[in-house]
């Protein structure tokens, strides 16, 4: 089990630099090929990673709790502070602001009908909030109807892939549901992948079938490559079929869970793997105020690229002890409502 946690959160570590580098590509306005190859995986990885650790507990009342304490004070937070008072204060001193819709008190609620945020990496954690939620009444509809194991994995899985797939007829007939319920949607099959696997099957633990690991990431990566394109879940938007779409968001996922088992555990990734959530909601603002000197340097695009993401990313080493410190209520380390109060252990 120690083990699979370090892999675990080796790929998290994964994820989570996937997701900075996307953003540090866009403060340098790259757009290729290879970008879109990543985006074809990058947030189906981050949903398989949550869906893992996916649990009922004592019910829906201590279920939610918990999402409250882990996901939404997050959101609530660093939203707040972030997406409203930050650009409103710059707004103040004078500075001019791109995210116009921030700016007054509707900033407040703003990202439900606008769908954009100044920290637009804070998307996720709403995302997934609503995700889990969605998920669970999947859960107890599944246990409803079957009691078999592999019953209640194939219905699961069938529930949610197809629920997946309405997302894309909705997409097909311009229906946009507000407040990125969409995406929660369109993240769900990802989800419950991460919940089976985990749940139901031995893959994610050491097994026999490890020998073939590399031989499964070489297909993972080959199918992804040939068959992925440009995917935005917080935009709900699609340049590929929904068929390659999902299949694409699987088979990349796996390609970074099996390079992980393999590797186990490297320096410094695992960490930020391990504290990614600190990384989320915070590294956007690190980008806004770095990435401007970097463009003024007019260093070689690539050697900028690679020298703000290792600035970025290390500085964390800093970072991460002192949001532990004096931040562990609104970063996930310590609950703001005791659980114990309201349900039964």
């Amino acid at each position: 089990m120690r083990q699979r946690i370090q892999y675990i959160d080796l790929a998290k570590g994964f994820c989570i630099i996937l997701v900075v580098l996307y953003h540090v590509l866009q403060h340098f306005r790259v757009q290729s090929e290879y970008v879109y190859f990543l985006s074809t995986f990058r947030m189906p990885l981050y949903f398989f990673l949550s869906g893992l650790f996916f649990k009922e507990y004592e019910g829906f009342l201590g279920f939610l709790i918990r999402k409250i304490n882990k996901l939404f004070i997050p959101f609530c937070f660093f939203y707040i502070t972030t997406s409203f008072l930050y650009p409103n204060f710059l707004h103040f001193c004078g500075v001019t602001v791109p995210h116009t819709e921030a700016l007054g008190i509707q900033g407040l609620w703003s990202f439900i009908p606008i769908e954009k945020l100044a920290n637009g990496p804070l998307w996720f954690l709403w995302c997934l909030f609503i995700v889990n939620i969605i998920f669970y009444l999947c859960v107890i509809m599944v246990k409803k109807i079957c009691a078999s194991s592999v019953w209640q994995a194939t219905l699961l899985a069938f529930f949610c892939f197809t629920i997946g797939m309405i997302n894309s007829l909705f997409i097909a007939s311009h229906i946009n549901i507000l407040g990125f319920v969409d995406s929660a949607i369109a993240a769900l099959p990802f989800f419950s992948v991460g919940y089976i696997f985990n749940k139901f099957t031995d893959v994610l633990r050491p097994n026999a079938w490890d020998k073939y690991l590399p031989v499964l990431i070489i297909v993972c990566f080959a199918l992804t490559f040939i068959f992925g394109g440009r995917c935005s879940y917080m935009h709900n938007v699609f340049h590929i079929n929904p068929i390659a779409q999902h299949l694409c968001g699987v088979t990349g996922t796996l390609f970074v869970i099996f390079s992980a088992k393999i590797i186990h555990n490297l320096p410094f990734i695992s960490y930020w793997g391990r504290y990614s959530i600190m990384i989320l909601v915070s590294h956007q603002l690190l980008l806004q105020i770095l990435s401007p000197l970097f463009r003024k340097a007019h260093l070689p695009i690539l050697v900028a690229i690679v020298i703000l993401l290792c600035v970025v990313m290390f500085s964390y080493q800093i970072l991460i002890p002192l949001m532990k410190k004096y931040l562990p209520y609104v970063t996930a380390q310590k609950n703001v409502i005791n659980v114990s109060r309201f349900v039964k252990q």
